[in-house]
This record gives C-alpha cells, structure tokens and sequence, in this order.
C-alpha cells in the first residue's frame, strides 16, 4: 500500500518531493515538499493518512497535511493541519489528485494571497468535561451595542440535561445581562414561554470586544494570556465578588462570559467556568517605591481556563438554513382547527420561521390522535390548544402562540352572528390577523367566513378520505369552491371511513405520511405564493394511490 501510494504522490506535478512515507502503527505518514511556480520556496507538509482512505471518517478527510509553522494563515487547525474539504472520490490514484489539489489551492488563496473569509470563523476553542461534566450555554443578540471593558452580571436558566460525547452535559438559557458600566438591563428576546423560565443561575459578564484567542483562532489556554484584555476594574469586580460568596458558595462553579465582536453588530460570547471559592485571581498589596501603600490590586494568576460549550440562536442563525418568506414569518397567524391537518401546518409555521400565532380547536387530544398529528403520547388527554402550543413554543424560542376561546368563537360565528354588532365584532377580531387558515372542515364555518368583509388574507385546507387530494381555497371564493370540488368534481369516498368506539362522528382514513405529505407541498405552493407576490388562484394536489405522484391543479 505504501508504495502505491508513493507512486500516486509522485506522479503529481507540483509536489517536488517526498522526503519518506512508511507504515507506522494505525497510520501511514510521511513528509512531502510542495512547489510550483507561484512559490518562492517549497512548502513542506507532513502527512497522515489513515486506513480507511479513500473513504471520509465521521465526516473528516483521512488525509491530513500539517505543518505547525503555519498557524498564523487562515484555516490552519492549532495542531497544524490544513483544514481541506474535497470531493468523494473511490479511487486512491483519482482521491490523491483532488486532495493535493485541495492543499495547493489553499496555498495559493491564504499562504500567497492571504486572503480573508467574509464569514466568519469561529474561534477554535479546547472543550473538556468540568468534574465529568459538560456544560453549554446558548444565547441570542439584543438590542444594546457593548463597549469595550463593559462588564455586570448574567442571569441564567436551567434548560434541559441529557448525554454530549457519552458524559452528562448541563445546557443552560442566556436571559439578560445586567451592565454595571451603564446600570442597564439587556434582555435576550426569546419567546414568552422561553422568557418565563426561572432565572436559577447568576454569572458573570466582560466585553473584550477583540478576540481572546492566538493568531484571533486559538482561544487562549492559561489565564495570564487574558491579562491585556481584562481590565482593573473588572478584576477587582470579580475579586470582591468571590470574596462575598465564597463562605456560602466557594463550590459553587460559576460562568464567566466574554463578549467580543464579530462584525460591526454582531457579539459572540465565549464561556469559561470559574469555581467562586477558587477564582483565577489574587490580591497582590500596591507599592510605591517599594513600600506598601496599605492598597490591594487584583492579578490574573498561572491557571487553565476552562472553557465550555456556546452558541449563538439568534433568529438569523436559528432558521439559518431556511425559513419561509417574510411575508409568513412576520405575518400574525391565525389556524382554526389543529387536527391532522392544523397541527401539521402550525408545525410547518413554526419551523418555517413564523413568530406569532394563534390556534383554536374545541375538541380534546386522545391516543388515537397521536399516529397522523404532531401530538405526543405521554402527555395523556388534554386540550389540543393547550399541548400543541406547548409543541410550537418548544419547537422554536421565537414563536408565540396564542390559544383562544373556543366557546366565544362558537358562539359569536354561529349565534350572535346574525346581529349586526357581533358581525362587526367578530370581523373586526379576524382583521387583526394578517392570515388565517381555516383547517376546521366546518362548512357552516367556511359559509360564514366567506360571507363576512375581511381585509385580511384567509385560507382554507381541506383533505378527501385516504389523503388522496388536498383542496386549497384562497378568501372570498372558498365556500362555493370547496363544495363543489368535494360535492361534484372529486372523488371523495364517504363510505370507508374510520368508525371509533362509541357514539362518534367518523373521520378519514390517512396514515402520517399521507397527510403531511400534501400539507408540506401545499405549504410550500402558498409561500410561493406569497414569496413572488403570484396571484392568489385556488388550487388542488392529486395524488395517484399507485405511483408517488403529485400534481398541483390551479384554477
């Protein structure tokens, strides 16, 4: 294998030479020498490969080239690696190709041209169990701009426990900080639900505004290198507050944030824990001339900083990875009904990025409504609106959900609506959402709503039994649209319905996957709608119940 591999390397242009490369242990290494025309010199690289190359390991090439005089240079790992992301390839000849190309490609872009990432990159940073315990602290932006040397107090809650790396890891919720420099409260905007978690931990906050870390990548290892960043003020802060607490709490390990930027408004925050009794500072007597002035000073102390997990949730990097439009996210939802096909939408919202919504639904989550919904099975019989904003807000630290009375929505459709003023009422009630959608399969509804003057946008979603199409109808022609589909154009089997226990309406028959199937295609049918501003035609999803295939009707 090796002198295959020796033969493949020397067949590539600009390595200039290959020093040794033998079998030692698990890996292959060797060292080779890069040149080409651009270089002044060759650039020499050890390298490691492990058994299993081609083929990646958990995601990582197992080819590396390092070279430790290199850390200076953008994407350059602390133990000299090349950070290389190529192309799959089976063929160790054809693989050894596009890796050292790989390598000679960063030479050229951040050696020669030293050039700098728009993104940014997180600094790397040395995360190890405390006490055979990990611990992670997750933030979002605020609406305050921190000043170099800012520092005070944050306050903390308990989010969730569970395993990271087969260890115990404790994950806690940034809620706000507190400024001892401007004597302001900067809270985090998490949702209401969120927002009302106990705030059951305090630590402590510094703003050091350039990044503690070597070459601005390594985060620093030993507190004497946060010397420069840390000022008087706040060691003296930290100091006398671990002398007020260290007689109750000196066991007691308490996070340190520190703050810097990573654009001009954006903060990232790194953690490190400090236990109370044991803080990483002295008090060291003042001298003038030699003589003590009867003054104390704070002084870093030779100590390992250990630093834990954090990350950013701010919105923009939460849904990241893609939300629906604008017009969605920041629209006020209404969703009336949250059965199968309500609850999968609300869902869809709230991952989607949307931030309010409300839900209404009269009936009662059993057992047999958890296989084709997003109920859950352990929280029993409750209210629908009360276990699935439960759901949603979990889902998403962004959303607010709002249940609503059902009885007054009974009653003011189907009662008081007759009446002048509660026609008015009510209208004025669902003109304060910006979209509604009507999933409740309720044709005296879907009568009334169609008949009343809206300025808001309203939406119907209506399934056949067996999940075979799905009919979506856009306010003011809802009613005579999705009657006639149902009544006159589909065929919709009323006869092999599913029949509970009991004196009970019978309901369609579809499994999870049929339903959320048509619901997510619809969904992304109306963000279309919405996102290129098209005109709002009705349209129907058909399915074939012989071959996956969906086909989108617009009328």
């Amino acid at each position: 294998m090796v002198d295959k591999l020796k033969k493949h390397i020397a067949e590539i242009p600009f390595v200039s030479k290959i020093n040794f490369l033998e079998q030692r242990d698990f890996f292959i290494i060797g060292n080779v020498e890069i040149g080409f025309d651009e270089l002044r010199e060759p650039l020499s690289f050890d390298v490691q490969i492990a058994p299993s190359y081609p083929f990646k390991s958990q995601g990582s090439e197992t080819i590396r080239f390092l070279n430790n005089e290199l850390l200076m240079y953008n994407h350059v790992m602390e133990d000299g690696s090349i950070c290389i992301h190529t192309l799959h390839n089976t063929d160790i000849k054809e693989k050894l190709k596009i890796d050292f190309l790989s390598l000679k490609n960063w030479i050229i872009k951040y050696y020669i041209n030293k050039e700098n990432d728009i993104n940014y990159e997180h600094i790397i940073v040395n995360i190890e169990p405390i006490e055979n315990c990990y611990y992670s602290y997750i933030f979002s932006n605020v609406d305050y701009f921190f000043k170099k040397g800012d520092f005070g107090t944050v306050n903390i809650s308990s989010l969730n426990r569970g395993v990271y790396k087969e260890k115990l890891i404790l994950n806690y919720l940034v809620q706000k900080f507190d400024s001892y420099q401007t004597h302001k409260q900067i809270d985090i905007q998490w949702s209401n639900l969120y927002k009302s978690l106990p705030l059951d931990y305090l630590g402590a906050f510094y703003f050091t505004e350039n990044i503690p870390a070597k070459y601005g990548r390594f985060a620093f290892s030993n507190w004497l290198d946060l010397e420069p960043y840390l000022s008087k003020d706040f060691l003296e802060f930290l100091y006398h507050f671990g002398q007020k607490n260290s007689k109750e709490d000196k066991d007691r390990i308490m996070p340190l944030f520190l703050g810097y930027k990573i654009s001009d408004t954006e903060v990232y925050w790194q953690v490190t824990m400090i236990k109370v009794g044991k803080l990483p500072i002295e008090g060291i007597p003042k001298k003038v001339n030699g003589i003590k002035t009867g003054l104390w000073e704070s002084k870093l102390i030779d100590k390992k900083i250990d630093w834990v997990l954090t990350h950013d949730a701010s919105y923009k990097y939460f849904f990241g990875r893609g939300t629906l439009c604008e017009h969605l996210t920041n629209a006020k939802i209404l969703i009336i009904g949250i059965g199968a096909v309500g609850s999968m939408l609300a869902k869809g919202l709230a991952k989607g990025g949307c931030q309010s919504i409300g839900i209404i639904d009269y009936d009662v989550k059993e057992p047999e409504n958890v296989c084709r919904s997003e109920y859950e099975f352990n929280t029993g019989i409750v209210d629908k609106v009360y276990e699935l904003s439960q759901i949603l807000m979990k889902t998403s630290p962004f959303v607010n959900v709002k249940p609503l009375d059902h009885h007054y929505f009974e009653q003011i459709t189907k009662i008081w609506i007759k009446e002048k003023g509660a026609k008015e009422a009510f209208s004025k009630f669902l003109n304060e959402y910006d979209l509604i959608f009507d999933c409740s399969t309720d044709n005296d509804l879907m009568y009334i709503l169609d008949a009343l003057e809206l300025s808001c946008d309203i939406i119907n979603l209506s399934i056949t039994n067996h999940a075979n199409d799905l009919v979506c109808a856009f306010y003011p022609n809802i009613y005579h649209f999705v009657s006639t589909q149902f009544e006159a154009i589909l065929n919709n089997d009323v006869t092999d319905l599913y029949n509970p226990i009991g004196c009970w309406n019978p309901t369609f028959k579809a499994s999870y996957n049929d339903i959320n199937l048509l619901v997510q295609m619809a969904l992304k049918q109306i963000n279309i709608v919405y996102q290129q501003n098209k005109v709002k035609n009705n349209f129907i999803i058909r399915t074939n119940e012989n071959v996956c295939n969906l086909k989108i009707e617009e009328y």
